[in-house]
């Protein structure tokens, strides 16, 4: 047996004494008895991928699709379910993918048929190293090692030690492979199909999570997108294995999981600080939007038709702060935030979207798929800020406070595609000028119910030049008028 354990110290580190023994008997009874202990040892140290006179163990960074027959030792980081396939003769074989890495990279492991059990049993989970000897092929993202019958994976009595890199959400960039990430749920949407250029449905959903560097949108397909209803708001998890990209539509990097990513649920907070602006801060072009204000106003819902002939929702509310106030558009499913507040409620808008208004030529809010309306614990002050009517200049919003100097007639009319409306004009005088405002729709009645001298406030007409080339604020739907 001296000669058995000279051979067993070139595997040591790969396999337990134990079962290299009872692999040179397995190797001894196939052979039929023909070959003696020795021989059999030699056979067994081939089968480990290491020869008979020189050890051949291998790190990770050196294998590649050429290596051939190979040997290594490293932690398991991630297993995957096993599934089970019909060969070709009729068979049933099993395989397992497992991603294990050593200080120098991670390696994708397909484990086959009898070794399999090893995994299924348990005996093989995350945080345990193994030895690992198998012939090497090209995967679709870089070499993979393929582990059958004949080969090992085992565990092995050799400590790996293997950190996994993880990004700050600031971090990733556009093109990333193999990405881990530590966030916070901030959003989750919900699971949509769709029809794939094949003619096949697919299935999507997404989140939103954050970290203490800022936010990010991650999107999981097919199998992955019922993760939605998995997890829940302010849990902390760490995705594995997945790959960014910029989305087309926003132009924002984001997170997209595959069928090999992994989410799990961890057990310590993720730190995430949300930054809040105030409305004067806000500007044209900026994405990520946190918000605090009190609601002013609210729109009626309303649908749309898309460029690609699909149906969209729109709502609006204006929301204000001690700084200002601004208008806050919710799209297609966000809508549903406006049957859940009511006036003077304080709200934070998250993860909303900027853009100028064209028509008002003031900067609006956006909430899409990545933002979110919650309810506010901040006691959140606003004032209205009113302008002076000297200042007034065409082409933008305004809300003005002054006497009614002028009243005219009410009047209807009727528009061109064949509908009625009605209309009627004041003349209103603050400290600094005057100025004609005209009343549309609903607003017109106001001439019924006013008087000269009296003081109103109008808040969100536009400017634009009226007859004689005049300025004059015209009072529509967005537009709120009260009588002090």
């Amino acid at each position: 047996m001296a000669e058995l354990q000279e051979i067993y110290e070139k595997v040591r580190n790969l396999i337990s004494y134990d079962d290299f023994i009872a692999k040179v008997e397995e190797r001894k009874e196939a052979l039929g008895g023909l070959c003696d202990d020795e021989m059999c040892a030699r056979l067994v140290l081939s089968d480990l991928g290491v020869s008979a006179t020189e050890r051949e163990v291998v790190t990770i960074e050196s294998i590649d699709e050429n290596s051939g027959n190979i040997t290594f030792v490293a932690k398991v980081l991630t297993i995957y379910d096993p599934r089970e396939f019909n060969r070709a003769d009729g068979t049933v074989g099993r395989v397992a993918t497992v991603i294990a890495g050593d200080p120098t990279g991670k390696a994708r492991i397909s484990v086959w048929d009898s070794k399999v059990d090893a995994v299924e049993n348990g005996e093989i989970k995350p945080g345990c190293c193994v030895t690992v000897s198998g012939y090497t092929k090209k995967g679709l993202n870089g070499p993979e090692v393929h582990v059958g019958n004949n080969g090992v994976f085992a565990i092995s009595d050799q400590e790996v030690e293997y950190e996994i890199p993880v990004r700050k959400i600031d971090e990733i960039k556009d093109g990333m492979n193999d990405i881990t990430v530590l966030g916070k749920v901030l959003d989750l949407g919900q699971v949509k199909t769709f029809t794939r250029k094949d003619g096949g449905e697919g299935r999507v959903s997404n989140m939103t999570i954050g970290d203490s560097t800022g936010t990010i949108r991650v999107s999981m397909w097919d199998d992955k997108a019922e993760l939605v209803n998995e997890l829940e708001i302010n849990e902390s998890i760490r995705i594995q294995n997945a790959y960014s990209k910029v989305n087309n539509f926003s132009q924002k990097v984001e997170i997209s999981l595959g069928n090999s990513s992994v989410v799990d649920i961890l057990d310590a907070e993720v730190e995430y600080e949300q930054k809040f602006l105030k409305v004067s801060e806000i500007t044209d072009g900026m994405n990520g939007v946190n918000l605090s204000g009190v609601i002013l106003d609210i729109s009626d819902i309303r649908t749309f038709n898309r460029k690609d002939g699909s149906e969209g929702t729109i709502g609006t509310f204006t929301i204000g702060d001690d700084t200002g106030k601004v208008r806050v558009s919710l799209w297609d499913d966000k809508t549903v935030y406006l049957d859940e507040f009511d006036f003077g409620e304080s709200v934070d808008v998250l993860n909303a979207y900027s853009r100028m208004n064209d028509f008002s030529q003031s900067v609006e809010l956006n909430v899409g798929s990545r933002g979110n309306v919650v309810a506010s614990e901040k006691e959140v002050q606003y004032m209205e800020k009113f302008d002076s009517i000297n200042d007034i200049l065409p082409g933008k919003s305004y809300s003005v406070q002054g006497r009614v100097i002028e009243i005219g007639e009410f009047r209807e009319f009727e528009r061109d595609d064949g509908t009625q409306s009605t209309v009627s004009n004041i003349e209103l005088e603050d400290d600094t000028g005057h100025i004609r405002v005209s009343l549309w729709g609903e607003h017109a009645e106001l001439v019924n119910s006013i008087q000269i001298g009296m003081t109103l406030r109008i808040s969100d007409a536009f400017s634009k030049f009226g007859m004689n080339e005049d300025i004059e604020l015209s009072a529509g739907n967005r537009t709120r008028v009260a009588v002090l």
